[in-house]
């Protein structure tokens, strides 16, 4: 069980994510559940969270974060499954990598139109616009790689080290902190800058290994 955690992974989710997916796991693998059922059930909660966060209120923003963070949990529990059960596949792998981007799309979507709504501005929508394009644009570039745990430590140099501490998902605990206070949806402003930096990174990895 504790080899299915992966060394590249960020703290919190190495220490705190992991073992509460562990937990769950090993009450699932005895069952009938299968990998992708838990892939669907993860993105559905992904989804069900993310319009939280088009609200100013802190309770609302709270509820959304802490069902954005289930979703991550969960998300390591189809992973894991399939190992243990021995139901890895390429569909599973497709399945899992896109639904996990389409929750952080739609949360950030959510989150431009929150904060256009509290600034009755324009400009967060277009962050937004950018930020679920940068997304979409580095997911379609790794998606050639989702069958490869190691494929963006397999290119060696800072690049590498920097590209992994973005894809990290210990950002979600900064926006459970900010939703106490309100203010989940300003997380789109790092998005914004973040999302197309890890996507550039992703190209001049990409072209180091061609090479």
């Amino acid at each position: 069980m504790r080899s299915l955690i992966k060394d590249t992974e960020g703290f919190m989710s190495r220490h705190l994510e992991r073992r509460i997916s562990l937990a769950i796991t090993r009450r699932l693998v005895d069952t009938s559940i299968t990998p992708n059922a838990m892939t669907l059930v993860s993105l559905t909660i992904g989804l069900l969270g993310a319009p939280f966060f088009m609200s100013a209120e802190p309770l609302q923003q709270i509820v959304g974060s802490l069902l954005f963070l289930t979703h991550s949990i969960l998300d390591g529990c189809d992973g894991e499954l399939a190992r243990l059960k021995f139901m890895e596949s390429p569909h599973g792998a497709i399945l899992d990598f896109w639904g996990d981007n389409v929750v952080h799309v739609a949360v950030f979507a959510c989150m431009s139109v929150g904060l256009s709504f509290a600034q009755e501005a324009t400009w967060p929508l277009a962050l937004g616009a950018l930020t679920v394009a940068a997304t979409l644009a580095a997911a379609a570039r790794e998606s050639s790689h989702i069958m490869q745990d190691t494929a963006v430590g397999e290119a060696a140099g800072w690049m590498a080290r920097l590209a992994e501490a973005f894809s990290s998902r210990d950002f979600i605990y900064l926006i459970v902190a900010m939703s106490a206070f309100g203010k989940a949806h300003w997380f789109l402003i790092f998005a914004s800058v973040g999302t197309p930096i890890f996507f550039l990174l992703l190209l001049a990895i990409g072209a180091r290994r061609r090479a």
